[in-house]
């Protein structure tokens, strides 16, 4: 019989181990992180994206609901977060109707889910404008929402706190 040196026995005990286990404290600081990117993150008034966006400033009775967001500054149009048209083109039309957005609109709604009776739900849209934003442009937008079956037109302001001296 051979008999086995030291180290071959050594090798021998250290095969025989067990795997090492789950290390749980890497786990552990992926899930912290992944909480804490939620939590700032989450946020139920929506923010402007555009630093140029400037709201304007309002008495507000209830908070906005959550709608589809068109944003809107002296540049750009954007429809959730994709760019649809420029406004410099846009003012230049005499058209009361902008066909971009109303086509965007239109693909927005095709992908909200139907009511259980099979009818779309009201649809909302929420502007959020700059308030150096002409009127005109204003209109166009609120002409191309309910063209494209937005009826509920919203527009998103800074909310000022409530005077308690005017209410009773």
């Amino acid at each position: 019989m051979k008999t086995q040196s030291p180290r071959a026995r050594r090798l021998q005990r250290a095969n025989r181990k067990s795997s090492p286990g789950l290390n749980l404290v890497s786990l552990m600081d992926i899930f912290t992180i992944l909480v804490f990117f939620l939590l700032v993150n989450s946020s139920t008034a929506q923010q402007p994206q555009s630093a140029s966006l400037k709201l304007p400033e309002a008495r507000i009775e209830k908070p906005i609901e959550d709608s589809l967001v068109i944003q809107i500054d002296d540049q750009s149009i954007i429809v959730q977060g994709r760019k649809i048209a420029d406004v410099a083109m846009i003012k230049g039309q005499s058209s009361p109707q902008i066909a971009a957005l109303v086509d965007e609109l239109r693909y927005q709604a095709s992908r909200r889910p139907l009511l259980e009776d099979g009818e779309p739900a009201l649809q909302a849209v929420t502007l959020m404008a700059d308030r150096e934003i002409p009127f005109s442009l204003l209109k166009k937008l609120m002409v191309s929402s309910s063209e494209a079956g937005y009826g509920q037109v919203s527009l998103a302001v800074i909310g000022l706190p409530q005077d308690s001296s005017s209410e009773p």
